[in-house]
């Protein structure tokens, strides 16, 4: 399984219709993240060394724990990559960078770290507003996927997958932080698992699951009858999501709705053909976060 660092060149910006409409005929017109970064970062550009820059992390217990390798709470020497630009009215936005730590080898246990930074438009120029900083660590070694999502036509958030394998367990994670007045919220509304399969934690997983599942290349170095075929499950099960608006109440965010597809043999029932997977889940917005209305989670924890 492979995860793609997207670049800011290749991410969109993206503007709520409701600002686009309270801006007039003549809006102006939304900044790419690159655009904006320099104000945040003195003397950044687009370069190996022009995006080499210091930033502070509040200390937190994750840290004193170790759960985050190559990151320390205060200063840290990073790599600022500026993802994405969210319009939220006329006149004001947020920019959301990712940093990666530098001039050190980075670890499969070291997450990107996501800050925010809010811009107001004035005389006709976007300028430096406020800075919040970093409001989640989320991935492995370095690296997550974002975008903005439009919960509705009043709210957005910003969309993290991330996911790395494990002695021959996958998996991958969507994790949903809701902005609210141009901030990000550091809790997400809804953090699960999104996709997983461990073709290559058992010799026979493959063989168990070809007739639902096509082969994709198994690790050569299994081995077989390693373990009893009744110890251990088998699986590939790939998720995809969409944000229903219509399900939404007064504006509110809608429904976050997930189709898992993919198959799975039990190992109770090893010698059996494997089950289908095609199940739909259903999480509804409320309180600031989202919960399951219908539906399940197939996806095993890793």
């Amino acid at each position: 399984m492979q995860f793609v660092r997207t670049t800011a060149a290749g991410l969109a910006c993206i503007a709520l219709a409701s600002a686009t409409a309270s801006a007039g005929t003549n809006p102006a017109p939304t900044p790419a993240p690159a655009q904006l970064a320099a104000q945040v970062f003195p003397g950044w550009s687009d370069s190996p060394a022009g995006r080499l820059q210091t930033v502070s992390l509040p200390a937190t217990p994750d840290f004193s724990r170790g759960s985050y390798a190559s990151w320390n709470a205060g200063a840290n020497r990073v790599q600022v990559d500026p993802r994405l630009v969210l319009r939220l009215d006329a006149t004001h936005l947020t920019l959301v960078a990712g940093l990666v730590p530098a001039g050190e080898h980075v670890a499969q246990s070291t997450p990107i770290a996501l800050a925010a930074y809010q811009f107001e438009l004035r005389g006709g120029a976007w300028n430096l507003a406020g800075r919040q900083g970093v409001f989640a660590l989320r991935g492995f070694f370095g690296a997550a996927t974002l975008r903005a999502v439009a919960l509705s036509s009043q709210h957005q958030a910003v969309a993290v997958e991330y996911g790395d394998c494990w002695q021959g367990f996958c998996g991958t994670w969507l994790a949903l932080y809701e902005v609210d007045k141009g901030m990000v919220k550091q809790q997400p509304a809804v953090e699960l698992a999104l996709s997983g399969h461990d073709e290559n934690a058992a010799f026979d997983c493959a063989r168990r699951l070809e007739p639902l599942i096509k082969p994709r290349g198994q690790d050569t170095t299994l081995r077989d009858d390693v373990t009893p075929p009744d110890n251990h499950d088998c699986y590939v099960i790939e998720g995809s999501w969409s944000i229903d608006s219509a399900h939404g109440a007064h504006d509110e965010p809608g429904d976050l709705v997930l189709h898992y597809q993919g198959a799975m043999s039990r190992g109770e029932a090893h010698a059996q053909a494997p089950v289908a997977i095609d199940q739909r889940q259903v999480l509804r917005y409320g309180s600031g976060k989202y919960r399951a209305v219908s539906g399940f989670n197939p996806v095993p924890p890793i």
